[in-house]
């Protein structure tokens, strides 16, 4: 269905009616509602009044699709419960992110901003036939405006708002003759953090052990300093720019090329500590919930330049000839505070020997100092594709097309963690004791990983009669994956060796900020001795995989269609780094295998009320086999006799492949006129999924908190046993409502409120769906609330609009974790207000 305020005049008569929408969902251009595929289409202005200028934004916006913010600035889009949540190099998304039909394989291309776009489709269930691997879930395509011949006009627009946002952005179309034209865009935008941030300068003391506070923080300071709120977490600074030239090159051959630029400067985001959960237990909030007390400020260098040639021949009137070509350069450097300032409880924690028995059972030092740094990241990608087509409306429409993608990567990504839990008894050892709190890093340093794709594929749609129809698809791909050298360095568990000779600890407190410089551990250099190293990878994986459509359309008349499908998609498997699964010198490759989904859907578009109302209904069942999960996988149990969690599970960041879920739905979406000057548009959505066989799935979230809580013990079958859970990020029940209504003023002015109501049902946040008192991974049913109210000029020259989002300042979760005994999410924006204007020419 389409979203927006896009609406025509009849022709016969003055009836206000709803405009063609036209998509390129079949790589072909067809009418939305003769597209027998469950599509969801958007246009720029619609895009703008719901406050969407990412891919991100746009949960809440489609049926049965929820985008999370990962770490690494990375976006898991799930459509149908059908996810991907590995934002690594290694991984790839379920859900396909195309530019104009080109393909952006990394997660934080979903930040790229949306601006100056004819529309936004997404495309709901298995896309593997017309779009290949890694849309198992469905695809998002984001089309920018094209130049139009031989017109000149633009406009810019302006933001203001809380948090101190500041947003401007313009577009200029020239053309330049009747055959050539230049198209130009622009937006940037910075705002403060949606934060509440103070230096973390914790100083700790334990009587047990003697230790008093003393003025020296026990938190790194090598990088802390004072902030101001533009550069505190969660903020926003970042631009884009597009330039888009058309040419008409001759009567048959149109060339189309496209330069684009995203740049985020910004801190990055931060979790934080679930308040709600932790309520009532030693790791209550004292303060708001998005407050973070910071050692290691937020910095994001994250730039993304595409570039991208599309060549289009009539070889004859009923057939074309389209070539593809792309190069996308992504660049990152990031680091991040893991921990926010939130430590260990007291009652949890010791410094040297385990003496209460909550000691005893959880473990922790009470010092939790730890940050991620992307050193330097570069992700290049090249795709060429060729395609031949049918053009007019003759009875057989058919495309057939080559596809290849190589993406080659480098990644060093440091993990440092500056005060574990290290304390044992050694009367050998000069100190008679193995320090406590003593640090270590873990680098994985990869020069090069590539993923190659090819493919032939080909789809067949033929009208056997005037209202029967037939669709049959296929294609088959040859995928690769490959690491040549990469190295992991860091022994997992605190080893003075990280000092590097520049302090050796002298008391039962490894150390405290003072004794820490730059030179030791991940800023001493590789291979020097300072962090153990694994044997350097040279691993290969290939897989090839056919997946098909099949499908079926009744068109009773002009205004109706009913249509059947079966289809399948497939996500690439990988391999991880070589990893010590029993922190002793088991070194293992961690693989996984590709996923494969199939869906089966009926469906019913309809065009009713004289082209006043449009209904869009889908049934669907999808088979899920071999779903890949990621996460702080257990991969061993520790056989470290020195290590104080001998015994204890071995985790490691991992994919592994559960054997099946199955997953059933209904879709229901609807754009109306109900009464002269409203607009009455949104969805109902329902989704049952369960997991039908948990395969290699192990119990490890968590353990040693449930027994603290006394709840199941990790390894209860009530828990380990997750047959007949729900996938995460599948509510089952969703709905959206939106309402706008045009009052003509006088003087040509026009006042549009707007109005959108958003609910959905409680979901997962993990496979394990786990709900124990202060430990639940789930974000609870909730509502949300926007609106604006804007003042068009006189033949919609300009415009001033004041807006509101998440007006009742909802605290809503889109993503999960666990650490230091404690819940903490990734939250949506809270409250949010401002006024925009705009001028086109």
């Amino acid at each position: 269905m389409i979203a927006g305020p896009a609406i025509a005049q009849s022709a016969a008569s003055s009836e206000t009616v709803l405009e063609q929408i036209v998509v390129t969902a079949s790589k072909r251009e067809t009418n939305l509602m003769d597209t027998p595929v469950a599509i969801s289409a958007f246009s720029q202005e619609s895009l703008d009044r719901q406050g969407i200028q990412s891919a991100r934004d746009l949960a809440g916006t489609i049926p049965n699709l929820q985008l999370g913010t990962g770490s690494d600035s990375g976006t898991a889009a799930t459509i149908r419960g059908v996810t991907s949540t590995d934002f690594t190099e290694v991984g790839e998304g379920a859900v396909a992110i195309l530019q104009d039909g080109f393909y952006s394989p990394r997660p934080q291309g979903a930040l790229a901003l949306m601006y100056d776009v004819e529309r936004v489709e997404v495309l709901r269930g298995p896309q593997g036939t017309l779009f290949g691997m890694n849309s198992p879930g469905g695809a998002i395509n984001i089309i920018p405006a094209r130049p139009t011949f031989g017109e000149t006009f633009g406009s810019v627009e302006g933001l203001m708002g809380n948090y101190n946002k500041r947003q401007i952005r313009g577009s200029l179309n020239w053309g330049v003759t009747d055959t050539f034209a230049l198209r130009a865009a622009f937006m940037a935008e910075r705002a403060d953090g949606m934060i509440e941030q103070e230096m973390d300068l914790t100083d700790i003391e334990d009587a047990h052990s003697g230790i008093v506070k003393d003025g020296i923080p026990d938190v790194d300071q090598r990088r802390n300093r004072h902030l101001s709120p533009k550069d505190w977490y969660n903020n926003s600074d970042q631009w884009a720019f597009r330039l888009i030239g058309r040419w008409q090159a001759t009567e048959k051959l149109e060339l189309t090329g496209t330069f684009s630029y995203f740049s985020d400067q910004g801190a990055g985001d931060m979790n934080f500590v679930d308040c709600e959960q932790a309520a009532g237990t030693v790791n209550a909030c004292t303060r708001t919930l998005r407050y973070a007390k910071v050692n290691v400020p937020g910095k994001k260098d994250l730039t993304i330049a595409d570039y991208q040639l599309k060549a289009v021949y009539d070889l004859t009137d009923n057939i074309g000839l389209e070539y593809r070509t792309s190069y996308q350069d992504q660049k990152r450097y990031q680091i991040q505070d893991v921990d926010g300032g939130r430590h260990a409880a007291p009652e949890w924690s010791s410094i040297g020997e385990r003496i209460t028995p909550e000691e005893q059972l959880m473990g922790y030092y009470p010092i939790w100092d730890e940050s991620w740094e992307t050193k330097h990241s570069r992700y290049e990608t090249v795709t060429h594709e060729l395609q031949i087509k049918s053009r007019g409306d003759s009875r057989l429409q058919y495309v057939a097309g080559a596809y290849y993608l190589h993406e080659k990567k480098s990644i060093r990504y440091d993990m440092e963690m500056l005060a574990q839990k290290t304390y044992y008894e050694d009367p050998g050892l000069p100190l008679g004791f193995y320090p406590d709190g003593l640090p270590d890093t873990v680098i994985f340093d990869q020069n090069k990983r590539t993923t190659s794709s090819r493919a032939l594929y080909g789809q067949v749609d033929y009208r056997l009669t005037e209202q029967f129809g037939l669709t049959a698809g296929y294609r088959y791909s040859w995928d690769k994956k490959t690491d040549e050298g990469g190295v992991t360095y860091g022994s997992w568990w605190g080893n003075e060796a990280w000092y590097n000779g520049l302090w050796t600890p002298n008391s039962i407190r490894a150390h405290q900020s003072n004794n820490l410089k730059w030179g030791m551990g991940g800023s001493a250099p590789l291979n020097s001795g300072v962090l153990p190293a694994t044997a350097p990878n040279h691993s290969k994986m290939e897989w090839s995989q056919g997946t098909y459509r099949l499908g079926a359309q009744w068109f009773p008349n002009d205004d109706h269609m009913m249509f059947a499908s079966v289809a399948t998609g497939h996500k690439m498997g990988g391999m991880y780094e070589m990893t010590d699964t029993c922190a002793n010198g088991c070194m293992k490759l961690l693989t996984y295998q590709p996923e494969k989904v199939t869906t089966y859907e009926l469906g019913y578009k309809g065009t009713l009320l004289d082209g006043r109302f449009r209904l869009s209904v889908t049934a669907f069942f999808s088979d899920y086999s071999d779903m890949q999960n990621t996460g702080n996988k257990v991969v061993g149990v520790n056989e470290n006799p020195l290590s104080p969690n001998f015994g204890d599970p071995v985790y490691a960041w991992a994919t592994d492949n559960l054997t099946k879920s199955r997953i059933h739905g209904l879709e229901v979406e609807f754009d109306v006129i109900p009464w002269d000057d409203g607009r009455l548009s949104g969805y109902l959505a329902y989704l049952h999924t369960e997991i039908t066989d948990g395969g290699t799935y192990s119990d490890g979230y968590a353990c040693n908190e449930r027994e603290y809580f006394g709840q199941p013990h990790c390894g209860d079958p009530s828990v380990a046993n997750i047959k007949g859970n729900k996938l995460p990020f599948a509510p089952e029940w969703s709905l959206t409502v939106n309402y706008q209504h045009s009052i003509h003023l006088p003087g040509g002015f026009e006042l549009v409120p707007y109005v959108s109501v958003h609910w959905q049902d409680r979901m997962f946040l993990d496979i394990g769906n786990y709900t124990g008192a202060h430990l639940g991974q789930y974000q609870d049913a909730y509502w949300k609330l926007n609106a604006s109210l804007r003042l068009n000029g006189p033949e919609n020259l300009y415009f001033v609009e004041a807006f509101g989002e998440n007006l009742t300042d909802e605290d809503t979760k889109n993503f999960g974790g666990f650490n230091q005994g404690m819940v903490r999410n990734s939250y949506d924006a809270p409250l949010t207000w401002g006024v925009r204007l705009g001028y086109s020419f």
